[in-house]
Protein backbone atom coordinates (compact mmCIF):
# COMPACT_ATOMS: atom_id res chain seq x y z
CA UNK A 1 0.00 0.00 0.00
CA UNK A 2 1.04 3.55 -0.47
CA UNK A 3 2.02 5.99 2.13
CA UNK A 4 -0.66 8.81 2.99
CA UNK A 5 -3.68 8.25 4.59
CA UNK A 6 -3.10 4.17 5.15
CA UNK A 7 0.49 4.24 6.51
CA UNK A 8 0.98 2.31 9.39
CA UNK A 9 -2.31 0.31 8.57
CA UNK A 10 -2.04 -3.83 8.28
CA UNK A 11 -4.38 -4.95 5.51
CA UNK A 12 -4.78 -8.12 6.40
CA UNK A 13 -6.01 -6.67 10.24
CA UNK A 14 -8.42 -3.87 7.77
CA UNK A 15 -9.81 -6.95 5.57
CA UNK A 16 -10.74 -9.10 8.45
CA UNK A 17 -12.56 -6.50 10.12
CA UNK A 18 -14.55 -5.40 6.91
CA UNK A 19 -15.04 -9.30 6.87
CA UNK A 20 -16.51 -10.04 10.07
CA UNK A 21 -19.02 -6.80 9.27
CA UNK A 22 -20.46 -9.15 6.51
CA UNK A 23 -21.36 -11.89 8.91
CA UNK A 24 -22.78 -9.19 11.30
CA UNK A 25 -26.80 -9.75 11.85
CA UNK A 26 -28.31 -7.59 14.49
CA UNK A 27 -30.90 -10.17 16.40
CA UNK A 28 -33.61 -9.51 17.87
CA UNK A 29 -34.58 -5.53 19.26
CA UNK A 30 -33.41 -4.65 22.52
CA UNK A 31 -33.87 -2.37 24.54
CA UNK A 32 -34.90 0.36 22.34
CA UNK A 33 -38.31 2.06 22.62
CA UNK A 34 -40.66 4.01 19.89
CA UNK A 35 -40.71 7.70 20.99
CA UNK A 36 -43.52 8.76 23.16
CA UNK A 37 -46.27 10.69 21.43
CA UNK A 38 -47.04 14.45 21.92
CA UNK A 39 -50.72 13.06 23.57
CA UNK A 40 -48.53 10.37 25.67
CA UNK A 41 -46.69 13.95 26.92
CA UNK A 42 -49.67 15.88 26.89
CA UNK A 43 -51.70 12.75 29.07
CA UNK A 44 -48.29 13.01 31.63
CA UNK A 45 -48.58 16.61 32.58
CA UNK A 46 -51.84 16.75 33.02
CA UNK A 47 -51.09 13.74 35.69
CA UNK A 48 -48.05 15.71 36.70
CA UNK A 49 -49.57 19.09 37.83
CA UNK A 50 -51.02 18.64 41.15
CA UNK A 51 -48.13 17.38 42.47
CA UNK A 52 -44.78 18.72 40.15
CA UNK A 53 -45.77 21.69 37.99
CA UNK A 54 -42.13 21.86 36.79
CA UNK A 55 -41.99 18.37 35.20
CA UNK A 56 -45.53 18.92 34.00
CA UNK A 57 -44.20 22.07 32.05
CA UNK A 58 -41.67 19.86 30.77
CA UNK A 59 -44.22 17.59 29.55
CA UNK A 60 -46.11 19.90 28.32
CA UNK A 61 -43.03 21.24 26.55
CA UNK A 62 -42.07 17.76 24.93
CA UNK A 63 -45.87 17.23 23.68
CA UNK A 64 -45.51 20.63 22.22
CA UNK A 65 -42.24 19.86 20.43
CA UNK A 66 -44.33 16.99 18.78
CA UNK A 67 -47.45 18.72 18.25
CA UNK A 68 -46.80 22.86 17.86
CA UNK A 69 -50.81 22.65 17.25
CA UNK A 70 -51.66 21.14 20.60
CA UNK A 71 -54.23 24.03 22.29
CA UNK A 72 -54.78 22.11 25.87
CA UNK A 73 -51.14 21.72 26.16
CA UNK A 74 -50.56 25.58 25.34
CA UNK A 75 -53.46 26.57 27.49
CA UNK A 76 -52.59 24.50 30.50
CA UNK A 77 -48.91 25.67 30.43
CA UNK A 78 -49.91 29.16 30.53
CA UNK A 79 -51.48 28.30 34.00
CA UNK A 80 -48.82 26.78 34.88
CA UNK A 81 -46.95 30.01 34.15
CA UNK A 82 -49.80 32.31 35.40
CA UNK A 83 -49.59 30.52 38.75
CA UNK A 84 -45.87 30.89 39.12
CA UNK A 85 -46.36 34.56 38.19
CA UNK A 86 -44.95 34.79 34.93
CA UNK A 87 -48.14 36.87 33.34
CA UNK A 88 -45.80 37.68 29.87
CA UNK A 89 -45.41 33.22 28.72
CA UNK A 90 -48.85 32.70 30.15
CA UNK A 91 -50.43 35.25 27.41
CA UNK A 92 -48.46 33.70 24.95
CA UNK A 93 -49.24 30.35 25.68
CA UNK A 94 -53.16 31.36 26.18
CA UNK A 95 -52.75 33.43 22.56
CA UNK A 96 -50.63 30.34 21.22
CA UNK A 97 -54.08 27.99 22.16
CA UNK A 98 -56.63 30.58 20.35
CA UNK A 99 -54.27 30.36 17.03
CA UNK A 100 -54.83 26.20 17.13
CA UNK A 101 -58.29 26.56 18.29
CA UNK A 102 -60.45 29.65 18.83
CA UNK A 103 -63.56 28.31 19.21
CA UNK A 104 -62.83 27.50 23.23
CA UNK A 105 -64.08 29.71 25.53
CA UNK A 106 -62.18 28.79 28.05
CA UNK A 107 -58.93 29.85 26.17
CA UNK A 108 -60.45 33.14 25.95
CA UNK A 109 -61.64 33.44 29.68
CA UNK A 110 -57.99 32.74 30.66
CA UNK A 111 -56.44 34.93 28.80
CA UNK A 112 -59.12 37.73 29.64
CA UNK A 113 -57.55 36.91 33.54
CA UNK A 114 -53.93 37.07 32.76
CA UNK A 115 -54.81 40.59 30.69
CA UNK A 116 -56.68 41.74 33.63
CA UNK A 117 -53.50 40.90 35.78
CA UNK A 118 -51.32 42.67 33.62
CA UNK A 119 -53.26 45.96 34.01
CA UNK A 120 -55.23 45.66 30.10
CA UNK A 121 -58.45 46.25 31.30
CA UNK A 122 -60.09 46.74 28.04
CA UNK A 123 -58.36 43.88 26.06
CA UNK A 124 -59.87 41.69 29.24
CA UNK A 125 -63.12 42.92 28.37
CA UNK A 126 -62.75 41.64 24.96
CA UNK A 127 -61.50 38.19 25.77
CA UNK A 128 -64.25 37.84 28.32
CA UNK A 129 -66.88 38.58 25.75
CA UNK A 130 -65.22 36.26 23.21
CA UNK A 131 -65.60 33.69 26.02
CA UNK A 132 -69.09 34.58 26.44
CA UNK A 133 -70.01 34.66 22.65
CA UNK A 134 -68.58 30.65 22.63
CA UNK A 135 -70.18 29.38 26.04
CA UNK A 136 -72.45 32.23 27.62
CA UNK A 137 -72.72 30.04 30.94
CA UNK A 138 -69.06 30.61 32.12
CA UNK A 139 -70.90 32.57 35.05
CA UNK A 140 -66.73 33.06 35.79
CA UNK A 141 -66.55 34.59 32.92
CA UNK A 142 -70.00 36.53 33.71
CA UNK A 143 -68.83 37.69 37.12
CA UNK A 144 -64.98 38.96 36.17
CA UNK A 145 -66.53 41.34 33.01
CA UNK A 146 -69.45 42.40 35.33
CA UNK A 147 -66.01 43.57 37.85
CA UNK A 148 -64.26 45.10 34.56
CA UNK A 149 -67.28 47.24 33.26
CA UNK A 150 -68.15 48.21 36.28
CA UNK A 151 -64.70 49.80 37.03
CA UNK A 152 -64.63 51.04 33.49
CA UNK A 153 -67.93 52.86 34.48
CA UNK A 154 -67.14 54.43 37.58
CA UNK A 155 -64.35 56.01 36.31
CA UNK A 156 -66.31 57.31 33.03
CA UNK A 157 -69.28 57.63 34.83
CA UNK A 158 -71.10 55.99 32.43
CA UNK A 159 -74.53 54.56 33.64
CA UNK A 160 -74.79 52.69 30.94
CA UNK A 161 -72.27 50.75 31.54
CA UNK A 162 -72.84 50.37 35.33
CA UNK A 163 -76.57 48.69 33.90
CA UNK A 164 -74.29 46.54 31.54
CA UNK A 165 -72.16 45.39 34.51
CA UNK A 166 -75.59 44.32 36.77
CA UNK A 167 -77.01 42.66 34.09
CA UNK A 168 -73.44 40.34 33.90
CA UNK A 169 -73.63 39.92 38.27
CA UNK A 170 -77.40 38.68 37.73
CA UNK A 171 -76.06 36.15 35.09
CA UNK A 172 -73.58 35.18 37.25
CA UNK A 173 -75.68 34.32 40.41
CA UNK A 174 -78.43 32.23 38.11
CA UNK A 175 -75.81 30.39 36.94
CA UNK A 176 -74.18 29.78 40.20
CA UNK A 177 -77.72 28.78 41.61
CA UNK A 178 -78.03 26.42 38.98
CA UNK A 179 -74.63 24.92 39.32
CA UNK A 180 -75.30 24.54 42.79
Amino acid sequence: MSQGLWAGVRPDRYLRGVGDLVYFSIGPRRGLRRGTSALAWYDRGCALEAHDPAAALEAYQRALAGRPDLADAHNNMGRILHDRGDLAAAEGHYRLALCSDGEVALYWFNLGVVLEDLGRAAEAIRAYEQALARDATLADAHYNLARQIEQAARRSGDEIMLFRAVRHLKQYRELSRALG
